[in-house]
């Protein structure tokens, strides 16, 4: 008798099922590597200077025995820095750590930044996601970045496309070049900047080579069920509306033959909030509360744990230590010292934040579910937009943000950068080249600032692209494949000026500053007015295959690229 004659339809369901969880585990391979790119210390891979404090960068004569070097100091310039770039011609190059103000150079290491590679591969298709624990990496930088990469990996690995996105970590190395010893000189360190090039390639490389027969769960968190995660979110000094993506979101795999059965190859967490709970006046190397986060969900689970920041836009972590903020994290308290920042914003704090974190991916995975993969589609678009800012342009000028392209002679200065679209099972991945205001991603029209009319620049809202996310889990992939800054509701964008006594971008007042509403920051560190619209615009398509019928989106340029088309 046949096996068709002889099993009922449900032993015959169970056959198919089974069949094709058979062929999903033997097509879809999962590796993960995770490399070290400190810049403190011993490393093999180093081959620049190390100071004094363990600190990498240029020796200095340190007059004042700061542990740092101070303008007036002198120093041995590094020739190998100039010839990658002009602008480090006798500039002190060393570790300035990005974000918040100027010269804040670092002074020592607390726990390690790290390049978190994650291969997917089905079939034919082999993709690389790194997570970088910097502010912002780029695609298309003019001596380093995601393009200098593809070009140090062995082609016999098959890498069809590569990914790198950012923590935003406030507390590393400056990768954009506006945080140096003042806003006129350039922040990065070149030879730092190449260093972290070869580490993306070893960890992609070791990803790959360790890639094996996996399967998927993916998860959430219900803000209902982890209310924790929703008072560590705070809008940057207060700007509205008081809205932001409270969902974490997590991805794990699994092995499914021979040793690795069962074992976890790796815990990504994707959350929407800027890892900057150090703040501003440290100086001591750390990846912030997401180093928490990973090794706490390693130490559980095994694996590579990789933290992706989502739509964090002007979010940022639990906010200022007035009267009435947030105090007590993980159970343990931590109050708020008057007048000494140092002892208010300790690193226990920032263990304690990161292990509630880490408490809502745990909870988000115990009720995660499976994942059938039975492909990886790709679907990829440019990105172009005018760049708009003045302050932006001038920093260009002066040789500080040579990440962005300069224009020729009479040209119009053009953000370049992509869209990725990437479905994964149950799930949906898409890229967003900065910080992306998460009201933008929810739906303008919805979540907009209603507190003062005279601030609404009457532009239109742009479309919600969440609502075209067709799979059950959706991820956002924030600061890739660029870091082009705030990416602000055109409603509510007041475009900078230029700042002529200091140079660079200056921020706009709010109309309704007399009421108590900040001045327009965040626009000041934006590439252009028309990144929402645009970013709006070619998502939703590449999501629902047309260009949405919106006055917001018209004149907007949409041209999907092919496999492989565009790679940097």
């Amino acid at each position: 008798m046949s096996k068709k004659a002889c099993c009922t339809r449900l032993l015959c369901a169970f056959w198919l099922l089974a069949s094709a969880m058979a062929s999903d585990t033997a097509l879809f391979r999962v590796g993960a590597a995770a490399v070290t790119i400190t810049p403190f210390g011993q490393n093999a891979d180093w081959d620049g200077a190390i100071t004094d404090s363990g600190v990498w960068g240029e020796k200095f004569v340190d007059r004042n025995h700061n542990g740092r070097w101070d303008s007036g100091e002198s120093f041995e310039d590094d020739l190998a820095n100039t010839s990658l770039d002009r602008s480090s011609d006798q500039k002190y190059d060393g570790i300035y750590l990005a974000g918040f103000g100027n010269d804040r150079l670092a002074t020592g290491k607390h726990d390690d930044l790290w390049a978190r590679a994650l291969i997917l591969e089905e079939g034919a298709k082999r993709i690389a996601i790194v997570s970088v624990d910097l502010l912002g990496y780029y695609s298309n930088a003019s001596y380093y970045g995601a393009r200098e990469v593809r070009g140090l990996l062995d082609p016999k690995l098959g890498i069809q496309e590569l990914l790198i996105t950012s923590t935003h970590n406030h507390e590393g190395p400056d990768t954009v070049g506006i945080w140096g010893v003042d806003s006129l000189h350039d922040g990065k360190y070149p030879r730092y900047l190449h260093f972290v090039d070869r580490e993306i390639a070893k960890a992609i490389t070791q990803a790959a080579q360790s890639a094996r027969p996996a399967r998927m769960r993916l998860g959430r968190t219900d803000p209902q069920l982890s209310p924790s995660l929703a008072d560590l979110q705070t809008r940057t000094d207060g700007r509205p509306p008081k809205f932001f993506d409270e969902e974490l979101r997590v991805m794990q795999f699994v092995g499914t033959a021979d040793a690795s059965k069962d074992k976890t190859i790796a815990t990504i967490v994707n959350w929407n909030t800027h890892p900057e709970s150090m703040e501003d006046e440290n100086t001591i190397l750390t990846s912030d509360f997401p180093h928490t986060v990973r090794e706490r969900l390693e130490k559980k689970y095994g694996g590579t744990a990789i933290y992706i920041s989502g739509d964090l836009g002007a979010v940022e972590i639990v906010g200022d230590h007035g009267q009435g903020a947030r105090t007590r994290f993980d159970g343990r308290d931590f109050p708020v010292v008057k007048d000494n920042k140092a002892k208010t914003i300790t690193f226990e704090r920032t263990e304690a934040i990161g292990t509630e974190v880490a408490k809502a991916a745990v909870d988000a995975l115990d009720r995660a579910e499976w994942s059938l993969v039975t492909g990886i589609e790709v679907q990829k678009a440019p990105l172009q937009v005018p760049m708009d800012n003045e302050g932006y342009l001038f920093l260009m000028q002066k040789g500080v943000l040579n990440a962005l392209p300069m224009p020729k002679e009479g040209e119009l200065p053009t953000v370049s950068t992509w869209v990725y679209a990437i479905t994964v099972g149950d799930a949906q991945l898409l890229t967003t080249p900065g910080e992306l205001f998460p009201e933008v991603l929810y739906g303008v029209a919805k979540y907009r600032r209603s507190d003062c009319p005279a601030a609404d620049t009457q532009r239109p809202p742009e479309p919600a692209v969440l609502e075209r996310m067709t799979k059950k889990y959706r991820f956002i992939i924030g600061l890739s494949p660029d870091e082009m800054g705030y990416i602000v509701p055109g409603y509510d964008y007041l475009r900078p000026t230029l700042d002529a006594e200091h140079g660079g971008p200056k921020e706009a007042p709010d109309p309704c500053k007399s009421k108590g509403v900040p001045d327009h920051y965040h626009e000041t560190n934006s590439a252009s007015s028309q990144m929402a619209r645009a970013w709006a615009c070619i998502s939703s398509s590449l999501l629902d295959g047309k260009m949405p019928d919106t006055i917001a989106c018209k004149g907007v340029k949409y041209q999907p690229a092919a496999d492989n088309q565009g790679n940097p």
